[in-house]
């Protein structure tokens, strides 16, 4: 039985041919190919294909160019470095070598066993569910089999924000470091590292009654592309082909008289991990590496760039400035000014509010250093740059305003966001309970608003 299904790309009709053993059998293929295309799928010509080239085509053709660059960068090593080496060999629809659910929680046991965060599964499972939606949606899987499972219990770590006796030593310590305006920011506004990173000076507006900055764009590093016309070969000179050399040890009784270097030792043994790497080594390059396009002569698209904000259009906001930033960002024009004169013909003109003494941009690894730094000289324990952000939105609640209001601060899109940047300290409630105390002593609130209508006070008759 020969039935019409739609049109090729060419024009011509799509007819698809039913057999079977019986005609029931054919009845019966009949209705399930009418079904489908019923709901919008078209079956594919062929064996359906396996969950790596799905995921391949999704991540390159559907995620790169309609998601964040970071978005995509993000899904990458979830893809390439664990779904696909251990899922991919399964098919996404069909009826034989079909993933299914069993295959899926075997894949999440064998990531938390290798020592994965538990928040990181989770994000496996979302990048893995919402692939397998898309190609159910558009017919080219039979279901999606993350449906049928339980997603993993991640709960991401919460990031605390700095306690108020580290804010104050923090803030004591800023007026020594040429970056003080930058640390501000962070703690009193809650910029982003991006946000800040790539504030310029056409957007900050110190003079008038009412100063403020307008946050557009954020400053991001992206990674190069080739732009020869043979990536294999452009890298190949820089690709990794051996492994890194064996950590020796001596293995004979008396160090002294052997050999000085254990690898010369003749009773040597061998020590995990080598001498050239804190972390895991890096493993080696497969054949036809096209990656290290950094050191490409005609590389593209890397590098800081400027872009969008994180939250889209909603995270365009001007925020107005008080005197202290006010002060700060004044200075920071003054210390610029020093040094343009100082780097002369080395000065690189960005227009940038926060750059390093040659006029170059800083990334965010080189942010975070000196974040750190700040942190050591001012004795307070280490905390990720991120906690800045969170101490603002914190001490902006616990100042009394209202969380909508540093919502539109922070530039989140959900005040469900928001609310898990406020998490107060010991401290901070221990001082709200301490003005509430002297509220009811003082006779601000009186004690017949605590209590239900007609409620006794206890201990009163």
């Amino acid at each position: 039985m020969d039935v019409t299904v739609g049109t090729k790309p060419d024009g011509g009709l799509d007819r698809r041919k039913i057999t079977g053993k019986t005609a029931g059998a054919v009845a019966e293929k009949y209705d399930k190919l009418m079904s489908q295309l019923a709901q919008g799928h078209v079956p594919e010509i062929g064996k359906a294909p396996t969950l790596a080239e799905w995921l391949t085509h999704w991540l390159e053709h559907i995620v790169k160019p309609q998601r964040k660059y970071k978005t995509y960068r993000a899904y990458q090593p979830i893809v390439n470095l664990h779904l696909v080496p251990r899922l991919g060999q399964w098919r996404i629809a069909g009826s034989t070598k079909t993933l299914q659910p069993e295959h899926v929680e075997a894949a999440y046991a064998d990531l938390l066993e290798s020592g994965m965060a538990p928040a990181y599964v989770l994000q496996c499972h979302r990048v893995l569910s919402r692939a397998l939606k898309i190609a159910h949606r558009r017919g080219r899987a039979s279901r999606n089999v993350c449906t049928l499972i339980d997603p993993p219990d991640g709960t991401a770590k919460r990031i605390k924000p700095l306690e108020l006796e580290h804010v104050r030593k923090v803030i004591q310590t800023i007026g020594t470091d040429r970056l003080e305006a930058r640390w501000l920011i962070a703690l009193m506004l809650g910029l982003r590292q991006g946000e800040t990173l790539g504030l310029h000076w056409s957007v900050v507006h110190l003079d008038g009654a009412t100063p403020y900055l307008e946050v557009e764009i954020q400053a991001q590093r992206r990674t190069w592309k080739h732009g020869c016309k043979d990536p294999a070969a452009c890298a190949a000179e820089r690709c990794r082909t051996k492994p890194c050399p064996t950590r020796w040890a001596h293995g004979c009784d008396d160090e002294g008289t052997c050999k000085g270097r254990p690898h010369y030792c003749p009773k040597r043994t061998a020590l995990p991990g080598c001498s050239r790497h804190t972390r895991p080594c890096p493993p080696l390059c497969p054949t036809g590496c096209t990656d290290h396009a950094r050191g490409c002569p005609q590389r593209r698209g890397g590098g800081i760039v400027y872009t969008g904000l994180k939250s889209g259009e909603k995270g365009v906001r001007p925020i107005g400035l008080d005197p202290v930033l006010v002060a700060a960002l004044r200075r920071q024009q003054e210390r610029q000014e020093v040094e343009r004169t100082a780097a002369g013909d080395l000065w690189e003109e960005h227009g940038l509010v926060f750059t390093q003494p040659t006029g170059r941009p800083y990334d965010a690894r080189q942010d975070h250093a000196l974040w750190e730094e700040l942190l050591v000289r001012a004795e307070v324990p280490d905390a990720r740059l991120h906690a800045a952000r969170h101490t603002a939105g914190t001490l902006l609640v616990a100042s009394g305003t209202d969380i909508r209001v540093v919502q539109e601060l922070l530039g989140h899109a959900r005040i469900t966001t928001t609310q898990r940047y406020v998490d107060p300290s010991e401290e901070m409630k221990r001082q709200a309970v301490t003005r509430l105390g002297e509220m009811l002593m003082s006779g601000q609130v009186e004690l017949s608003l605590l209590r239900p209508s007609g409620a006794a006070t206890p201990g009163i008759t």
